[in-house]
């Protein structure tokens, strides 16, 4: 029987699991890598504000102490506020979290109000403005200096007004830094494909209070765009030319990897099925490679099947034919001794009849007989029970068929057979029988513990050269005459076969003797 070499093969459920957490996560991380690319963008700028926020609210603060040491407008900061001031280092880390906050509306445009700006605001005012529009050059920000009441007083543009009405504003004239998300316009106005993601449709904008003697005397108000990620893609172009095409390699061989353990395999094992289908071959060749361990035990258990059905097709037919030949002379004979008595009894004479019913019930028993012993082997070649037995308890039971014969059994209590009680029941049996039909007195039987093997010899007229080995064939036998059908070492090996064991004849100086390999 064909079988297939043994390897180490992942598991088609692991190759199947691997796949769909691929198909599954490759397009998360692609969403969340631009989403993450955008929060990272707006904390960036977020981080850039706050760090000029806090150098354009010293210089504020420096330019206001010149003209007024001891300010008396503005809020007071709180005792909380106070005590983080003192601190040696209080950073201000960046908040804006695309994931969980939200953009808020458009920045409200300033309201005019006409009144005009205090000695101490106005006197810096113009200091203020071309420092704004000078850092404006470089960083590309939005710059605008407030009062205490949320008056512009300078701006690194035309910006006038007051902001005292912007959320983010009216926090920062309490003592709070605050950071915010707005949209630049109308966000129903955007088409959805306007941008891959919404880094062009918002800016970040910093509102800073600026302290002096621990009171808000102004804050400082910036904005900036996002680096939009399309440019990032841009100024990323080869990295990411790099990355897609590993992505196309791997895809590749994800794709190549499916077809060489699954595809391939089923197509392969396919082809081979069909050829045996069609008759073009009598069993399957192993495919080279199986690629996962279900496929290789599929294929495995096809080729066994399709072998064994081969061989007992084969051996369907060899029966057949030998059947048929041995059903023959019987039948003929019957048939002829039937025609002879059908003329009637002046045909023949009463002896002579006898002689005809007599042969017609022999050969009616030898077909009995031959019909009983292909039953025998047909259960024969169905798998029984593996079960180990006892080797004392089947050689106990097949002494009661044979009360008068001398049957000496050479094994320790505890020796079993890989054979069902009923399989090595029948093996015993048919082996004994051949024994005694052949002139046996005695029989040894015995156990080899270091070949794993056991032996049965007689005392009998033994089996000459020529016929060794031929005694496996069925219906091959030396004693047709005597009744003798052919069949009873044929059923020993079919039985065996089961267990995987082997039986042949050895060529002792006496007797025979078989050996039976497990």
């Amino acid at each position: 029987m064909l079988t297939i070499k043994q390897k180490w093969r992942p598991s088609l459920a692991l190759v199947i699991a691997l796949v769909c957490i691929a198909l599954v996560t490759l397009p998360i991380i692609g969403v969340l890598g631009a989403r993450l690319s955008s929060n990272q963008f707006a904390r960036e700028t977020e981080r850039s504000l706050l760090s000029q926020a806090v150098i354009f609210a010293e210089l504020y603060a420096a330019s206001f102490a010149e003209l007024q040491p001891a300010p008396g407008v503005g809020h007071q900061l709180s005792a909380d506020q106070i005590e983080r001031l003192a601190q040696d280092f209080h950073p201000i880390p960046p908040r804006l979290d695309l994931f969980r906050g939200r953009v808020s509306p458009p920045r409200p445009e300033p309201i005019a109000n006409g009144e005009p700006l205090d000695v101490p605001y106005a006197a810096i005012s113009t200091q203020l403005s071309q420092l704004a529009s000078s850092a404006q050059k470089t960083t590309l920000s939005g710059y605008v200096f407030l009062d205490h009441s949320g008056q512009v007083i300078a701006s690194s543009g035309s910006v006038r007004g007051s902001f005292l009405h912007v959320p983010e504003v009216a926090q920062a004239l309490q003592g709070e830094t605050v950071s915010v998300l707005r949209y630049r316009n109308d966000p129903s106005k955007r088409h959805l494909l306007n941008s891959i993601s919404r880094d062009t449709s918002y800016r970040v904008f910093v509102a800073h209070p600026v302290v002096l003697e621990d009171r808000v005397l102004g804050a400082v108000y910036l904005s900036r765009t996002p680096m939009d990620l399309r440019k990032f893609l841009f100024q990323e172009r080869f990295t990411l030319t790099s990355v897609a095409i590993f992505m196309l390699v791997s895809a590749a061989g994800v794709g190549w990897l499916m077809w060489r353990l699954i595809s391939k395999p089923i197509r392969d094992l396919s082809s081979q099925s069909r050829d045996v289908a069609t008759g073009l071959k009598p069993t399957p060749d192993p495919v080279p490679h199986y690629g996962v361990q279900e496929l290789a035990e599929l294929g495995n258990n096809v080729v066994s099947m399709a072998s064994t059905l081969s061989e007992r097709s084969a051996a369907i037919e060899t029966y057949t034919s030998h059947v048929t030949h041995e059903l023959k002379s019987p039948v003929t004979a019957i048939l002829g001794a039937a025609e002879l008595l059908s003329d009637g009894p002046s045909a023949v004479s009463g002896e002579r009849n006898q002689k005809l019913v007599h042969n017609i019930r022999e050969e009616g028993l030898r077909m009995n007989a031959l019909l009983a012993r292909l039953r025998e082997l047909a259960r024969a070649s169905i798998q029984a029970d593996p079960t180990p037995t006892p080797l004392a308890d089947i050689v106990e039971t097949v002494l009661a068929s044979f009360p008068e014969q001398v049957i000496e059994l050479h094994a320790t209590s505890d020796t079993h057979l890989p054979l069902s009680k009923d399989q090595g029941q029948i093996v015993l049996h048919h082996l004994l029988q051949n024994a005694f039909q052949n002139g046996a007195t005695r029989v040894d039987i015995t156990y080899e513990m270091a070949s794993n093997s056991l032996v049965v010899a007689d005392n009998g007229t033994g089996i000459s050269e020529r016929n060794r080995t031929r005694i496996a064939e069925p219906f091959f036998t030396t004693r047709r005459d005597e009744g003798g059908t052919g069949l009873g070492l044929s059923i020993v090996v079919a039985i065996l076969q089961q267990s995987d064991a082997v039986i042949e004849a050895m060529n002792p100086t006496l007797g025979a003797s078989f050996r039976i390999r497990f």
